[in-house]
């Protein structure tokens, strides 16, 4: 699936400028070819020269998270972890392990093989969040890799206008020829601003906004498993976890069933 809010974004951006301007009057005074290959080409070819090619082949994978529709749920993650506390509880480790392949999230299921391994509550913590710290550097990079385009494009604007202001000098004694430079001049300037404010910054939003989600969630991961391995009861467990969340969201939680159950099962 594709969250499509991204592309109703850009189109109704584009064409709330074009209805301000108006449609025929931006389409012939703002459709600018040359113009807009000084602002992407130069941006993009800065960007290679900025970033290492390892993290070139890393833009299709960060463009997939951008326009996926977010698949956390963290009322569903509270409910799995606590069911999982029960078999935990109520079982046995080894009731626990089969329950590991079934686990699509690779940092939970390493939490939990830690704990079924019997390893130290504290060092199962301190493991995980260093696994965390990790996962929000690779996530930075991504956000670092627009915000850096989103730098470069309004600088090539300026670029072109001084290129535009370049060429208009160049013919003043053509004054036939000033109206097309004028208009590289400007025109390249606008692209720069457009390609920042309405492509390049909004995406690296949207990974920052994306990286928050799954910090929470994994934060909360952290702290269920370990309440578990500290053999606190599954109320506690419900409750460690549910304070990593916003006020909103643990409202939205406290009113589910889960909560009682928890307290009954404890």
């Amino acid at each position: 699936m594709i969250d499509v809010s991204v592309f109703i974004g850009i189109i109704s951006g584009c064409y709330l400028l074009l209805t301000a301007i108006g449609i025929e009057t931006g389409m012939k005074l703002f459709y600018h070819p040359a113009s807009m290959l000084i602002v992407l080409g130069g941006t993009v070819c800065a960007t290679l020269v900025h970033f290492p090619v390892t993290q070139l082949f890393k833009l299709y994978g960060r463009l997939k998270v951008v326009f996926k529709p977010s698949a956390i749920n963290y009322k569903k993650d509270i409910d799995h972890i606590m069911k999982l506390s029960n078999t935990y509880r109520q079982e046995s480790r080894l009731a626990l392990e089969k329950e590991l392949p079934k686990i699509n999230d690779h940092f939970l299921k390493h939490g939990l093989e830690l704990l079924i391994d019997n390893v130290d509550p504290d060092e199962i913590k301190n493991m995980l969040e260093k696994n965390l710290s990790f996962i929000e550097i690779r996530h930075e990079q991504g956000i670092h890799f627009f915000d850096t385009m989103a730098q470069y494009a309004p600088g090539f604007g300026f670029m072109g206008t001084l290129i535009g202001l370049v060429m208009l000098l160049s013919e003043l004694e053509n004054p036939e020829n000033l109206g097309p430079s004028m208009s590289t001049a400007l025109v390249t300037t606008f692209y720069g601003i457009l390609l920042a404010n309405l492509i390049f910054l909004p995406l690296a939003g949207r990974l920052r906004i994306v990286s928050n989600e799954e910090v929470v969630q994994k934060k909360m991961y952290i702290e269920g498993i370990y309440a578990m391995a500290n053999n606190e009861t599954n109320y506690m467990v419900f409750e460690k976890m549910t304070m990593c969340l916003p006020d909103k969201e643990r409202k939205k939680v406290g009113d589910s069933k889960q909560k009682p159950s928890a307290k009954k099962n404890a």
